[in-house]
């Protein structure tokens, strides 16, 4: 059972690895679960519902604190984004203080935010800040019924469509935060399952690889699949391809041994060591496992 969420990080190493018999190949049949963001996915590995699952940069805590290993990383993220309405006078990331702003909370969207906030001298308590759901978070914006929202790519785009360019202020996404942080994508399996069924998280794994590699090599055509399979309009998915960088299989296997990964995933943890998240970072050794990617990719 895997969790996917609709776009092209998420759901196009599924769509490409069912329709060009990738799982087949490895021996696998995947029964493919729709979610909109991360902690729901945890929720879902601890009652034992969900095995394997894709998840943003944001919600790596819950990984760090236990509840999940990560066995790829999917990408990096240039698609995070805090957006301010037009009519809220928000030009900078100081004039937050006050204002009410709509995020769904544990996501890459809130750790963009918290960014920002530390940059423009605030404290999230200086500012309203609302749990909502990615589409509550985007029709909110839409409606005005909120002065801000953090949120990523390709909702940022439907917000752009719906409200016009000239609506809207882009106060900062993740490369305003580039090289001190960095955004990983990553695959993460149940601890449990992990242990129980080693063999099938590396049959996943193997069968992964070649999807993530033809994912990059004809990403046009990655593209109109995940479209076709999620009903994300084509065009959200080729914004999404702009604010993200590819890691092929072989590149990403050196990257897990020379501990680059593993730094990435330790810097993250900063930030949720600052927001409270995680009371101190755990080496990421104790959550991230790639010997099933080193084993497939030789």
């Amino acid at each position: 059972n895997v969790a996917y969420m609709p776009d092209i990080h998420g759901a196009a190493p599924i769509v490409i690895g069912e329709e060009k018999g990738f799982f087949k190949e490895a021996g696998i049949k995947v029964n493919a679960v729709k979610f909109l963001s991360g902690p729901p996915e945890f929720q879902a590995m601890a009652s034992g519902d969900i095995d394997i699952a894709y998840i943003g940069p944001g919600a790596t805590y819950l990984a760090a604190q236990g509840q999940g290993n990560i066995i790829a990383v999917d990408s990096l993220n240039t698609g995070d984004m805090v957006l301010a309405t037009k009519k809220s006078g928000i030009k900078e990331w100081k004039d937050l203080k006050g204002k009410t702003v709509g995020v769904p909370k544990g996501t890459s969207g809130e750790m963009i935010l918290n960014l920002g906030l530390e940059k423009g001298g605030l404290k999230p308590s200086d500012v309203n800040i609302v749990n909502m759901d990615v589409a509550g978070a985007v029709s909110a914006f839409v409606a005005n019924k909120v002065d801000a929202v953090a949120i990523w790519s390709p909702y940022t785009s439907e917000i752009e469509k719906q409200v016009g360019k000239d609506n809207m202020v882009v106060l900062g996404d993740n490369k305003a935060f580039f090289p001190d942080y960095v955004f990983p994508q990553s695959w993460v399996v149940n601890p449990k399952f992990l242990k129980e069924k080693p063999e099938l998280v590396e049959k996943f794994v193997s069968a992964w690889t070649k999807a993530n590699d033809y994912r990059i090599q004809h990403i046009d055509e990655a593209v109109q699949m995940t479209a076709k399979y999620t009903q994300i309009p084509e065009d959200s998915l080729k914004e999404q391809v702009k604010t993200t960088e590819w890691i092929d299989s072989k590149k990403q296997a050196g990257l897990f041994k020379d501990g680059t990964v593993n730094k990435w995933f330790e810097n993250l943890e900063k930030l949720f060591v600052q927001t409270e998240k995680l009371p101190e970072i755990v080496p990421a050794n104790k959550f991230v496992s790639p010997d099933a990617f080193l084993k497939v990719v030789k």
